[in-house]
């Protein structure tokens, strides 16, 4: 195997590393962004940065308190790659219709619900039940749609190579 089909390889392996983590943060969207949050606040903490209401400051001279503490929570989001992914999956859900976050939000609840079955596949039949009925509830015309399996993996992906896209551009 040459260089050219080396590095190759290594462009495809880190495309599909992008999408597993972005298919992390999609959906684990609450947990990991809670989990970033709590581990800001304990940085900040440790680094005497003040939080929330006890920032204070009455001038607006450089080195207030408070420019101090958004720049610290600023070189916090820099040093930390979870953020960008975060942001990433944020502005994803912005793009997409309401269809298609309903669409995610029963992947998600799929995936919670997962732990209970056997089997990689079981998330597309649940994710078409489920979003069959939430199509039905919401659309008063609408007897649900029943989405073939093809179309829900295609939409899965559709939403990865978006976040993933996203996150490139952020970074």
């Amino acid at each position: 195997m040459d260089e050219a089909d080396q590095r190759e390889q290594d462009i495809v392996r880190s495309m599909e590393k992008d999408r597993k983590t972005a298919e992390k943060y999609i959906l684990n969207y609450a947990d990991e962004r809670k989990t970033y949050e709590d581990k800001k606040l304990e940085w900040l903490s440790a680094n005497n940065v003040p939080a929330g209401d006890k920032v204070g400051g009455k001038t607006n001279l450089p080195g207030s308190p408070t420019e101090n503490a958004a720049i610290k929570v600023a070189q916090y989001d820099i040093e930390h790659p979870e953020y960008l992914w975060l942001r990433a999956v944020e502005i994803a859900l912005k793009t997409f219709g309401e269809r298609k976050r309903i669409f995610i939000t029963v992947r998600r609840e799929a995936e919670r619900k997962a732990q209970s079955y056997h089997g990689k596949k079981s998330w597309v039949i649940f994710t078409q039940r489920r979003y069959s009925e939430e199509i039905a509830k919401r659309y008063i015309f609408d007897d649900g749609e029943w989405v073939s399996d093809r179309t829900i993996k295609k939409w899965w992906a559709l939403v990865l190579d978006r976040v993933v896209e996203i996150h490139l551009r952020l970074k």
